[in-house]
């Protein structure tokens, strides 16, 4: 009885062996599929994840994948093992150091990343630029090699803003009645060809999430009205027009203090670093002025403060949050 037993462990532990590789790949697709459905449900929440998080907060489907990945690669250093060759031994031992090395740097990148931002750099952190005084900080924007931008908070046009606060219930009225005033102001300009008409010019390409932007200099931008928005934004319709999705504003920049905007706190202000606005109507990222005009461009150091209003593309993060992913 005892010799059976003792016969049957090895078959079951080399059995397990065995299954290393078909489990460890059939564990990376599943976390493949569910890193791929987690990206295409909330684009926004998943802007920017490590591989490998040592905490909460990451996508969980990253660990997966991680787990994956170990399995096969402990598959395959137990297949090249069992070679019994100096080619197999000395590849298994090339994949145990890959391995190590994987796993070392995968946690290593995920405990920075879980890390606070450094105060010593003074380039690294700004004072919170949300509406009517929110405290804390938030990242300043650093160039990108695309134009465009992720969700609330984050940047690759360079930017900087915070979190939205709170609204009162006497707010929330005077906000909805703020936000229909804006709607109604700007049906006309549902027809592209009347906001050209009347002064609006064409300053950036399409960005997916944020659309294209028809701005009207004649509006001035020291004075905030909700029916005077001085951007438009619109998106492809499909058959070659564009759609009017939102609106936006600007306000001179002086200080570092947003402007009083809609009512309460859930408007967000921000503003943008070293963008260059090409001929044609398109924006990108400049690191110098010098830079830019070598390529005819226009450049701002610094932007006016800028707030979004998705007011006829519902946003389904908020009509303030910058970036729309209905907007594609």
């Amino acid at each position: 009885m005892e010799a059976t037993l003792g016969k049957s462990r090895p078959r079951v532990l080399s059995g397990l062996g065995n299954a290393l590789i078909p489990g460890g790949i059939v564990v990376t697709l599943v976390g493949v599929i569910g890193d791929l459905a987690a990206h295409t449900l909330d684009p926004t929440a998943h802007a920017h994840e490590e591989l490998f998080v040592l905490g909460s907060g990451n996508n969980p489907w990253h660990l997966v994948l991680f787990a994956g990945i170990v399995l096969t690669a402990m598959g395959g250093i137990r297949w090249a093992s069992r070679l019994g060759t100096d080619w197999g031994h000395l590849l298994a031992a090339g994949m145990v150091l890959l391995l190590g090395a994987a796993m070392v740097e995968g946690g290593w990148s995920g405990w920075k990343a879980g890390q606070p931002a450094s105060t010593t750099n003074a380039s690294a952190t700004r004072p919170v630029h949300a509406s009517h005084g929110a405290g804390s900080q938030v990242a300043s924007g650093g160039a990108a090699a695309v134009a465009g931008e992720g969700a609330e908070g984050a940047s690759q046009l360079g930017h900087t803003h915070g979190q939205p606060g709170a609204v009162s219930a006497a707010q929330a009225v005077a906000l909805r009645a703020q936000l229909a005033a804006a709607k109604a102001a700007t049906a006309k300009y549902r027809d592209v060809s009347v906001a050209k008409a009347t002064g609006y010019r064409q300053v950036t390409q399409f960005i997916p999430g944020l659309g294209l932007h028809l701005v009207n200099l004649n509006i001035p931008e020291n004075v905030f009205d909700p029916s005077r928005p001085q951007i438009l934004l619109y998106e492809p319709d499909g058959s070659g027009g564009l759609t009017l999705a939102g609106v936006a504003y600007r306000f001179v920049h002086t200080t570092d203090t947003p402007p009083e905007g809609f009512a309460g706190g859930s408007d967000v202000w921000h503003f943008h670093n070293n963008l260059c606005f090409l001929p044609g109507g398109s924006v990108t990222i400049a690191p110098t002025a010098a830079a830019c005009a070598q390529r005819q461009g226009v450049f701002q150091a610094q932007t006016d403060w800028l707030l979004h209003a998705w007011v006829w593309k519902t946003n389904p993060n908020g009509v303030f949050t910058e970036f729309n992913p209905s907007v594609f």
